[in-house]
């Protein structure tokens, strides 16, 4: 290129080398020897410019003269603006429908010279099918000056961030719906950048990490520490829920999340959300308290269950002895034991249901039952459940029972079978008999009538009541316990003294149902005929 010629900015000068021996004075040749050698090229080809503008992705405009007569447009430009034909005409015409906002900028740019930047900018733009759509831009504004230095034109490029624009407003509104607060803390500088929302949901705004820390609760400071520590140590996330006091004195409680984010060399920030949750920490509170109180509330109620049930104890010939294990801590199983009149009269009810509704009934029917039995203590068993039967009010659960009377002097008696399980009468060294054919449960039938089940008890012998609690129980499995595996233990367990009987029947029972909640109340009653 000679000095008089000036640079092609359109024209790329680039260097070419070949290559020759290097000889030395004694005709060898140790080297090579570089020679450069300037080529000239065209950095375009005709037309590939306007290519590359038609096709970019982001949209393009030039506009010039004092009506700002679009010269070159661009297809992402024409999308944008939903017009086909605008090269010639004024942007005026053109761009008016999209907002004053955006024409008037252009026009300040060619007015004043002066460069602008547009972002977010709202566009009011119809689609070809006539839909009204909200778009927004990034857009620069570049004036196109002359020779002499006056403004000719404008030059328009952007990028349509519509989608981004959506994503962050349905991202303001999920962090204020949430009251949730972002941010990002630099660890270089230890300055923590807030999300806009921080002001008003904690009172705190983008600066040092300090700023945070202060407002931390001191009781949970350590906490917080301990826990910043940890994460950066191990490059770990951490999830904390601590109290925040806001610079305006209110004390709030806070979910602080963050994750060590790594940068080129190595982690450089944490990234996290801070998110209100002192409506939730208040109602869970609230929740404990209530239910603190419906435990103790239960409790007591467990009390007055317990105190209902007789205890251990002896009538002439005849022994005793019960067990009751609630599913909670109340539940629907109730016994009782009276002695009036020369007999011992008995009965074990299971309500239907379990838990405090339950157990409400189970008192209600053991408090009937046992009224029942020194009011009507003159008739005979199916009598006493008859009339119980009928005075059973027809609003409240139906339960099952076993109801009898034994002769203290002989251990003759009769029994009453209401949809409970059979009895056993349990012959010392003679095997197992089970009593009863069935009978409706009470209040089922407020006009169901009884047969008596007679029974005797020699000495040695004992009478075992028992709920459905016990048989029904499940193991892991899902097997029931079944009333062939209680007759197989208690046929082993014939030698056994009362005490043992019943307590390794609840242990069997409870060992059974392992790894499960039980399900049903279990109890029982045995009644035992010895020799005194």
């Amino acid at each position: 290129m000679s000095e008089n010629e000036k640079p092609n900015p359109l024209v790329a000068n680039i260097e070419r080398w070949h290559f020759s021996p290097a000889i030395d004075p004694d005709g060898g040749a140790p080297g090579i020897m570089p020679h450069p050698k300037t080529q000239t090229r065209g950095a375009f080809k005709p037309g590939e410019v306007r290519r590359l503008l038609e096709n970019s992705p982001g949209f393009l405009a030039v506009v010039r003269g004092d009506t700002l007569t679009f010269e070159l447009v661009n297809r992402a430009f024409v999308d944008l603006v939903g017009a086909r034909e605008l090269i010639g005409k004024p942007a005026k015409q053109i761009l008016s429908g999209l907002g004053l906002s955006f024409f008037d900028e252009l026009e300040r740019v060619y007015t004043t010279g002066q460069p602008a930047i547009g972002r977010g900018a709202p566009l009011t733009v119809q689609t070809e099918s006539g839909v009204i759509e909200r778009r927004y831009i990034d857009v620069v504004y570049q004036p196109i000056t002359g020779d002499e230095g006056i403004t000719e034109g404008v030059f328009l490029q952007g990028q349509d961030v519509t989608h981004q624009k959506r994503t962050e407003e349905w991202l303001r509104l999920a962090l204020q719906g949430g009251r949730i607060a972002a941010w990002e803390r630099d660890l270089t500088t230890d300055f923590v950048t807030w999300s806009d929302n921080a002001r008003d949901l904690l009172g705190i705004s983008s600066g040092p990490a300090s700023m945070f820390a202060r407002c931390v609760h001191p009781e949970d400071r350590e906490i917080h520490r301990e826990a910043l520590r940890q994460a950066l140590k191990d490059e770990l996330p951490y999830d904390l829920t601590i109290r925040f006091q806001k610079p305006n004195g209110s004390m709030i409680w806070i979910a602080h999340r963050a994750e060590v984010q790594h940068g080129p060399e190595g982690f450089h920030k944490l990234a996290g959300i801070t998110v209100d949750i002192t409506e939730q920490v208040l109602a869970d509170i609230k929740l404990r308290q209530r239910e603190e109180r419906y435990r103790r509330d239960l409790e007591a109620a467990a009390s007055v269950q317990r105190s209902l049930l007789p205890r251990d104890g002896a009538a002439g010939n005849l022994r005793y002895r019960g067990f009751l294990q609630p599913s909670n801590f109340i539940g629907g199983d109730a016994f009782n034991v009276i002695e009036h009149d020369g007999r011992l009269s008995f009965f074990l009810i299971d309500v239907c249901g379990h838990g405090a509704a339950a157990a409400l009934v189970s008192v209600a029917a053991h408090r009937s039952v046992s009224e029942a039995i020194i009011k009507d203590r003159g008739l005979p068993p199916e009598k006493i459940v008859e009339r119980i039967c009928q005075n059973w009010p027809d609003d409240l659960p139906y339960f099952t029972m076993i109801f009898g009377q034994i002769e203290l002097a002989t251990g003759t008696g009769s029994l009453i079978q209401a949809g409970h399980p059979h009895p056993l009468i349990l012959r010392r060294g003679n095997g197992i008999i089970p009593l009863g054919t069935g009978g409706l449960p009470i209040g089922i039938d407020s006009t169901a009538s009884y047969e008596p089940v007679p029974f005797a008890l020699n000495v040695g012998d004992a009478l075992l009541m028992y709920s459905d609690g016990i048989t029904e129980a499940e193991n892991p499995l899902g097997e029931c316990f079944s009333e062939e595996r209680l007759l197989t233990l208690l046929d082993q367990w014939r030698d056994r003294s009362s005490e043992a009987l019943l307590k390794g029947l609840a242990d069997q029972v409870l060992r059974w149902s392992s790894g499960t909640d039980v399900s049903d109340d279990i109890s029982a009653l045995l009644i035992e005929h010895v020799l005194l």
